[in-house]
């Protein structure tokens, strides 16, 4: 082995024995586990509590030192500034130029605030008159709906009424015209019987009389189908009779002429 390696292999072990000795050291040095867990808790709490104190200290400066600048604020004059000076209202006395440019700023305000004043009062008199005017159409236009609605139901009641009088017309002329047909039928009948009885009335002296006294529901038909085998005897018996009409009662005596 040449030295050069001998001298390596020395400076190993050497450094080897060093680092066993430097653990050893650290180990035998390092604390016990419920002291670190003592000394972290301490630490935490001297973390915690400026911090705290640090917020609760700011939150108690922080008003009272908005009501400083405040205070401040009010108690400062106020700069009037007017061609390039400044003039302090409460400490300063103004020129004559600046009272007269005092003056015409306060005058040219006063206008401006007596226009402004004035275009509200007219947007004012305009937005009242169009909503009057709105309201004016919308009364002419509910008017002028209701006389349209009233004019129609007029016309309808007067069509109706129309309608009625002619439908009481046309029921009145039927009435008049089935009356008079009535009528006309009526004198055609007796007019017709009439003819018919002067057509049947033969010469007393060519009949010879049989009387008949009327039984239980006997008619006129009946008797004349019984004596004349037809009801061309009813217009005759009637004629010797004295009848108007056909009705007879039960034990009434009837004159029956019958031809000889």
């Amino acid at each position: 082995m040449s030295r050069v390696q001998k001298n390596e292999n020395e400076n190993d072990q050497a450094g080897e024995l060093r680092s066993r000795i430097e653990r050893q050291k650290a180990k035998s040095s390092l604390p016990k586990r419920s002291k670190v867990h003592q000394n972290k808790k301490k630490k935490s709490k001297v973390k915690k509590f400026p911090m705290i104190q640090l917020l609760a200290l700011f939150f108690i400066l922080l008003p009272i030192g908005f009501y400083t600048l405040y205070t401040y604020l009010q108690g400062r004059p106020v700069p009037v500034v007017k061609s390039d000076q400044v003039v302090f209202s409460e400490e300063s006395i103004p020129t004559t130029a600046t009272a007269d440019d005092l003056n015409e700023k306060e005058s040219a305000k006063a206008k401006a605030e007596k226009e402004k004043e004035e275009a509200e009062e007219k947007a004012e008199a305009q937005k009242e008159a169009k909503e009057k005017a709105k309201a004016q159409k919308e009364a002419d236009e509910k008017a002028k709906a209701q006389r349209e609605a009233e004019e129609k139901a007029k016309v309808q009641r007067e069509a109706e009424e129309k309608a009625k009088a002619q439908r009481e017309a046309e029921e009145k002329a039927k009435a008049q015209q089935i009356a008079d047909e009535k009528a006309k039928k009526a004198e055609t009948e007796k007019q017709k019987a009439s003819e018919n009885v002067q057509a049947a009335k033969p010469d007393k002296e060519g009949y010879k009389v049989v009387l008949h006294t009327v039984q239980g529901e006997e008619t006129l038909f009946r008797i004349s189908m019984n004596y004349y085998k037809s009801q061309e005897g009813i217009a005759l018996i009637r004629e010797w009779n004295g009848l108007n009409g056909n009705e007879i009662s039960k034990g009434q005596v009837l004159k029956i002429p019958i031809k000889k």
